[in-house]
């Protein structure tokens, strides 16, 4: 090697050692920052043995952990939609032995009723057994209620979902600008790149992604049914629906568990979906069915009223209607004939809801009725997914144990996904992220390549002076 060779080549690893060191201290100052990939340098041979050079800055990622943190998120995210979504449900339903839960309203009426059946002239018995049979029709409203509440929060929040991923998506458009205007290799462009995974990580909680490059280097961003939602510059704005329930990215149908529809299922918008078309109609029609039963068995235990008119409990005053039978539980309420404005018509509650006047005080025939009519079999809807047939006091805690373990159960795999998604956001910091350990040991490494290629200079200054003194 030439003198003048050996001198390029300790300057080059000078300037290579500089930007090491520039590189190592930018590392560590970044450490705490959300979002930012460690650095590295990219170096090569120059040509001709003119030592090294440095061709850009590379960032430390991995493709394949990125991809299954950000589906872990996508499905954690799907549950606890579904669980955050039903929490004050589940609050109200109570657990068991709850005497405010439906369970406990419906033993409490059988209780007044039996304390009725013994002694039917006693006022204040009719007046505790009417209590109860409000106090059943008011849990039931109100658990409906909540439900309605619900799905109006869950619209809401789809809307606000809708908004906020429209808003990653744009920023992702102008991020694929500015990483195509910048060098590859460069700090400017190792922030977009930074700046634009962190949208991703944003995006991944959303909606279930699959992400690529085109040939232009630009981010390309699909659902996880195919369906673009960026492509480069080009953001496939997505728009909701409250009348029909559908979402689109642009003009192409993604209504996540639709069928025929490349969109996705998971994320927090899947998990919101799937609550308000799956999860809370069917509890709807669990406590319709519940509040259909009480309007019929005790209509039918009643011989006193007309065909066509409600026993003791009514459908917003009226019979049972079977093409109004959605949303009954929110409309249950007690027969007014029963509610004189003196307590003067509480012995309806042992005559009857039909019966003109009072009838022997010892009569306790149709109060047996509305205690038999506890245990009548009835055949329900199959939307309410808890079989053919069902006698009330089968029903109803079967209905609270099915809404429960809705609940429950994706609370469980919510946090069981959740370990799984911190278990590899553990190893792509491992990879990806700056121990600070390392980048000090990195330090140390720096000072002896310095400190060789600076004897080497000097060595060589030496041999030059001792070359021309000769002369």
């Amino acid at each position: 090697m030439s003198i003048t060779n050996a001198f390029v080549s300790s300057r080059s690893g000078l300037a290579a050692t500089a930007a090491w060191s520039e590189m190592t201290a930018n590392n560590i100052a970044n450490a705490d920052r959300v979002g930012y990939v460690r650095r590295g340098l990219l170096l090569t041979s120059g040509p001709g043995g003119s030592g090294v050079q440095i061709t850009g800055i590379r960032r430390e990622v991995d493709g394949a952990l990125d991809r299954m943190h950000r589906q872990e998120m996508s499905r954690t995210a799907t549950q606890d939609a579904v669980a955050d979504g039903l929490k004050v449900h589940a609050a109200l339903l109570g657990k068991p032995g709850d005497p405010q839960s439906i369970p406990g309203r419906i033993t409490a009426l059988q209780s007044r009723l039996d304390e009725l059946s013994n002694d039917p002239a006693q006022p204040s018995l009719q007046r505790a057994a009417l209590d109860a049979a409000a106090g059943l029709a008011a849990g039931l409203q109100a658990t409906s209620g909540t439900l309605s509440e619900t799905a109006a929060n869950t619209r809401a929040g789809i809307e606000v979902d809708v908004a906020t991923l429209n808003r990653l998506l744009s920023d992702a458009a102008e991020l694929n600008r500015r990483i195509a205007l910048s060098e590859p290799g460069t700090r400017d462009n190792a922030m977009y790149e930074d700046t634009l995974a962190t949208k991703l990580d944003e995006m991944s909680e959303l909606v279930d992604l699959r992400v690529q490059r085109d040939p232009g280097g630009n981010m390309v961003i699909y659902t996880a049914g195919g369906t673009p939602l960026l492509e480069g510059r080009t953001v496939h704005t997505l728009t909701y629906s409250q009348v029909d329930g559908r979402l689109f990215a642009g003009d192409a149908e993604i209504t996540p568990n639709a069928p025929g529809v490349r969109g996705f299922d998971e994320g927090r918008l899947a998990g919101r979906f799937a609550l308000l078309n799956d999860v809370l109609p069917r509890m709807q029609t669990q406590l319709d069915e519940t509040a259909r039963m009480l309007v019929q068995s005790f209509t039918a235990a009643d011989t006193t009223v007309a065909p066509g008119q409600p026993g003791l409990f009514t459908d917003a005053g009226a019979g049972f209607d079977p093409l109004a039978a959605q949303g009954l539980a929110a409309r249950i309420s007690i027969n007014e004939a029963v509610r004189g404005p003196a307590g003067d018509t509480l012995w309806r509650m042992r005559d009857g809801m039909g019966a003109a006047v009072p009838g022997p005080e010892s009569a306790n025939a149709r109060i047996e009725g509305m205690i038999a009519a506890f245990g009548v079999s009835s055949t329900l809807a199959p939307e309410a997914g808890l079989g053919a047939q069902a006698r009330l006091t089968e029903f109803v805690p079967a209905m609270i144990a099915d809404q429960q373990v809705t609940f429950t159960a994706a609370q469980d795999r919510g946090d069981a996904l959740r370990a799984g998604a911190q278990a590899l956001e553990t190893a792509r910091l491992g990879f990806q992220g700056v121990n600070v350990d390392d980048e000090l040991q990195q330090l140390v490494a720096i000072e002896q390549s310095y400190a060789a290629n600076a004897v080497m200079m000097r060595t060589l200054g030496e041999m030059m002076d001792t070359l021309l003194a000769a002369f």
